[in-house]
């Protein structure tokens, strides 16, 4: 589990990790999050920065079965500030665990953690007492990480140690991002006779080096700069930077020796790993011992040919995954094939196989807390290879909390979880089946995917929304049944599927409502209609379109084979009366007068005329209906 991706630490570690477990009987699952707010500070976009949702990725664990956890808890600083570790591993499987870049061992396991504190000591016992500076500001890391707290005590207290004051104004702090320039132009407006900067980590001496520049100040002679970590860029940037080195492949091994040895049921302790001083230019020495000053340059070209590779393989996958996703836009209003066209472009850019699971419903989730995951997720997509299988909301498989992993998960494979979201909204997560190399692409693939659903979950609440409206303005809201619109459009229907058998048209009256309203009130009238429209329902069946066309007036179409079938439904409607009058105990009779013709149903029916003549044989039954509904006393 790592977070902060785009940075060099936790890539290099998740390669190497990736790289030892491929050699075991292992299946690993990396649960990756990364960020965007420092790509975005420029542009002082407050509202769209939402990577505090990587908080909860990786309780999403909680659907699998895991025998072990290895968590770069350090790399999780975008959450720190106000998530608290403990608040984090407390959503977690309780399996053992090795937690790295902390000296604080879970309850269950064992911490890694490199020396920070000696590195920075040996950084500042270089600049002091080999170049004699004593003005030297200090870019922190972020608030709440270990290994940042660790580097500005010793920077305060090697300061102290040779009598050199602490100022407030020598420090600012940073956030282990390369975009910290607007901090690194104050301290230097601040301190404009500063010796040297000493970075926390070698992103921000890389702001460092971009705002040197562009002030004209030459690193190495004007200034002093450090850094720490040793990322791989450090010995090519120019002047090469002069670092401690956190040994990332060192770091990967101790946690993949130890978690193999807790696995086998072997003891382990938890360790602090040595982080030796990097001696280069940007400290202000000239020479450098041991090191070839050539080695750079001879590395250039094929480092320059690998980079350009992967930038244009990059460049290419990202193209085609934008337009496919511009594709998958076109389905959004339906489910299944928002998934089936979701699955065809996985299998397109020849992902090995993938997983799309899901919540039952979107979730909220704000800042500074991570939500309890409901009991169940759900499995929308599975893909292999170029076989892939879609589901809809109707027969989408559950997945419950700790229980047997989901499906795709028992492979032997190496999976890579990227949270699907889209600002305040969560879906789930896309799991595929990658090389680290490919991370990047998919990283942004999940993002592409993320905002595509948040249109698919717009799209289905607008027809709900839509179908809603529909339903109110076609049906009667007493009653339920269509009202005169929706009728002429579902007997319209009707009449164009049925265009080679016989329909009947049916209008029906209830008696003397004006009787039951005037003795009784307008709530027992309604009460009358409700249950003429029931015994309606009962007598015609499912099959018929079925319309309350005025207060007490009544219209159908349904298919019929004879003419018998109107004989046998007008007597049933009669006998569904009677037994009414029986048993309801109301005052009122229940009588309905009908009246019925039969057609040939065409898309070219004339429909008026239909109903013209079946109000005609309305009319004629309605003569002999009885005079009045009110019962007399006796009967009552």
């Amino acid at each position: 589990m790592v977070a902060n991706y785009h940075t060099d630490h936790p890539r290099r570690l998740v390669h190497k990790i990736w790289e030892l477990l491929r050699k075991e009987n292992t299946e690993l699952q990396v649960y990756l999050g990364t960020e965007s707010s420092s790509f975005l500070s420029e542009f002082t976009m407050e509202e769209n920065r939402n990577d505090y949702q990587y908080a909860s990725l990786y309780s999403f664990s909680q659907y699998s079965r895991f025998d072990l956890l290895i968590i770069s808890i350090g790399t999780f600083s975008i959450y720190q500030s106000r998530i608290s570790v403990k608040e984090l591993l407390d959503h977690l499987p309780k399996v053992p665990t090795i937690l790295m870049e902390t000296d604080l061992a879970p309850e269950n396991g064992i911490f890694l953690i490199t020396d920070n504190y000696q590195g920075i000591e040996f950084v500042l016992d270089h600049l002091i007492c080999k170049h004699n500076l004593s003005r030297i500001g200090f870019l922190t890391g972020p608030d709440s990480n270990h290994d940042a707290e660790e580097r500005f005590r010793a920077y305060r207290e090697t300061l102290q140690k040779y009598g050199i004051p602490v100022l407030e104004q020598r420090i600012r702090h940073g956030d282990y991002s390369e975009h910290v320039d607007a901090l690194v132009e104050d301290l230097l407006d601040e301190n404009p006779d500063l010796e040297a900067i000493v970075s926390s980590n070698d992103e921000m001496a890389v702001s460092v080096y971009r705002v040197c520049e562009k002030r004209g100040l030459v690193v190495g002679k004007d200034i002093a700069v450090t850094g720490f970590d040793d990322m791989e860029m450090a010995q090519y940037m120019h002047p090469p930077l002069t670092t401690v080195c956190q040994d990332y492949d060192l770091c990967a091994e101790k946690a993949v020796e130890k978690a193999l040895k807790i696995l086998k049921g072997e003891p382990v302790n938890s360790e602090r790993l040595f982080a030796p001083f990097v001696r280069r230019v940007s400290c202000g020495c000239a020479v450098l011992p041991g090191l070839n000053p050539g080695a750079a340059e001879e590395e250039s070209p094929r480092n320059l040919f690998q980079s350009s590779k992967k930038l244009t393989d990059l460049q290419h996958h990202t193209w085609i995954g934008a337009l496919m996703m511009r594709e998958l836009l076109l389905e959004t209003a339906d489910t299944l094939k928002f998934f089936e066209r979701m699955g065809m472009i996985l299998s397109f850019l020849q992902t090995k196989s993938s997983y799309i699971y899901l919540f039952n419903t979107p979730r909220v989730v704000d800042e500074g807390s991570i939500p309890e995951l409901p009991e169940t997720i759900r499995l929308f997509l599975e893909q292999s290879g170029q076989e892939y299988r879609a589901y809809d909301s109707d027969t989408a498989p559950f997945i419950r909390k700790n229980t047997d992993s989901p499906p795709g998960r028992h492979t032997g494979g190496s999976f890579f979880t990227f949270l699907l979201f889209y600002d305040k909204y969560q879906y789930g997560t896309l799991n595929v089946e990658i090389t680290p190399p490919e991370a990047d692409f998919y990283y942004m693939l999940s993002l592409e995917i993320g905002s595509s659903l948040r249109y698919h979950f717009i799209s289905l609440e607008q027809r709900r929304y839509r179908d809603e409206l529909q339903a109110v303005a076609r049906h009667d809201s007493l009653t339920g049944l269509y009202n005169r619109s929706g009728f002429t459009r579902a007997a319209s229907e009707l009449m164009s599927s049925n265009d080679t058998g016989r329909l009947a048209m049916f209008m029906g009256d209830l008696d003397h409502l004006k009787q039951i309203n005037d003795s009784f009130g307008h709530p027992e009238g309604d009460a009358a209609i409700i249950t003429a429209a029931n015994i309606l329902k009962e007598a015609l069946g499912e099959d018929a379109a079925l319309a309350r066309t005025g207060g007490d007036e009544f219209m159908a179409v349904f298919p019929i084979g004879s003419e018998k079938e109107i004989r046998e439904k007008t007597a049933q409607i009669k006998e569904l009366c009677g037994q009414y009058n029986e048993t309801s105990g109301k005052p009122y009779y229940i009588g309905i007068s009908v009246g019925s013709v039969s057609f040939h149903g065409s898309k070219y029916t004339n429909l008026k005329n239909v109903i013209k003549r079946a109000d005609a044989k309305l009319y004629e039954a309605k003569q002999s209906r009885m005079e009045s509904v009110i019962r007399t006393s006796s009967a009552l």
